[in-house]
């Protein structure tokens, strides 16, 4: 019965989640906010990186689809991300990321931005203005290159990239940034 209590706290944590990325991008507009009669702060831009959703075995050459499960979390980080503002998507021309952005709520006619190198989503990441906030995303092999590449800062050797993490980075105008990880969807178990 070890389970149950991970269980509830895994469903408590998935509750929580949509208010605790709320509340991060409502202090990041109260940063931007400025004092009656002073000049515009300086402001921060917010960005969450994922990995796709979980997806078929790849096979060489492939560009396998996203399994039920895959399916499943793309849904819910749509749940997750309603009340969100994203002002930018990006993903790469792999069906397994722009199906895991699919769902996402849109203004009638926008699309998510494709870009396959880690360079140049960093290069659009580091041009949107200040306040705005844009998902990436990503493959287990660039969430860390993203990462390191908008905050200075390598994750932790060993820092598992699973399905379920979301990294969410804030960067002010001087460049400084911070980084919050969360987890969204059904768990991912990590063997250790």
């Amino acid at each position: 019965m070890a389970a149950a209590p991970r269980i509830r706290q895994a469903a408590a944590m998935r509750r929580a989640l949509p208010a605790m990325v709320c509340l991060l991008v409502i202090s990041a507009w109260r940063a931007n906010a400025a004092e009656p009669g002073a000049a515009p702060a300086s402001g921060v831009t917010t960005i969450i990186i994922v990995r796709h959703a979980e997806a078929e075995p790849a096979q060489p050459g492939g560009d396998p689809a996203l399994t039920a499960d895959g399916r499943a979390r793309a849904l819910e980080l749509a749940r997750v991300l309603a009340d969100t503002p994203l002002r930018s998507v990006y993903t790469t021309h792999y069906q397994r990321n722009r199906s895991t952005a699919e769902p996402l709520p849109r203004h009638a006619g926008e699309k998510p931005t494709v870009i396959d190198d880690v360079p140049g989503i960093l290069r659009a990441l580091r041009s949107e203005p200040a306040g705005a906030t844009a998902l990436v995303v990503g493959h287990s092999n660039t969430v860390g290159e993203l990462v390191r590449g908008l905050t200075g800062q390598p994750l932790p050797a060993g820092e598992p990239i699973v399905f379920d993490r979301m990294w969410i980075v804030t960067r002010a105008r001087d460049g400084s940034a911070s980084l919050l990880r969360l987890h969204y969807g059904a768990p991912v178990v990590v063997a250790r």
